[in-house]
């Protein structure tokens, strides 16, 4: 297999990742997108946080545009696993249409840290995508940092890094 094609099949899992990083397969009403009357406690915070990763990996799975443009600051980035700065308008693009997230599972808990009126979220995900007509299964990891402004949480930030399913060949892929 040349290098080309180990890049192509590499890269196309990690492009997926770095989608899905901000975006629980489980059902979560929209209402939590919704401004929030009493912050309370940390933990309080953790969990409408939690909630909110939750609700745009729903989104996302649904192609669900409006309940994700909620939950993405307006100055929105995301970095990917190739270094590539992404958009609000790229995410949102990608999601409507130009991949069909099949299922968006956390491996194990989301993890949260609330620090005032910002928190990071870290969450190891499970996915299974159709992008350009290829299906692909993968894991990764993604952390997205969130900012609390007039009682609503959204994401700022996000960065995801792949599990490679064969690290020989992710390996391979590295050396000039």
């Amino acid at each position: 297999m040349n290098r080309a094609r180990i890049t192509h099949l590499i890269a196309l899992p990690a492009t997926v990742l770095v989608l899905a990083g901000v975006t629980a397969a489980t059902p979560i009403a929209i209402a939590a997108a919704a401004p929030v009357a009493n912050a309370g406690t940390a933990r309080s915070a953790a969990d409408q946080v939690r909630t909110a990763e939750r609700t745009l990996l729903r989104a996302a799975v649904d192609g669900d545009t409006h309940t994700a443009g909620s939950l993405l600051a307006p100055d929105f980035q995301q970095i990917d696993v190739t270094g590539t700065p992404e958009t609000r308008a790229d995410y949102l693009a990608s999601i409507g249409g130009g991949i069909d997230f099949v299922t968006l599972k956390p491996i194990k808990p989301i993890s949260v840290r609330v620090y005032g009126d910002t928190a990071a979220t870290r969450v190891n995900l499970k996915f299974k995508v159709v992008a350009q007509g290829l299906t692909v299964q993968h894991q990764g990891w993604t952390t997205d940092l969130w900012r609390r402004h007039d009682g609503r949480w959204k994401v700022v930030w996000s960065q995801s890094t792949a599990t490679p399913n064969h690290l020989d060949l992710f390996i391979q892929s590295l050396q000039p």
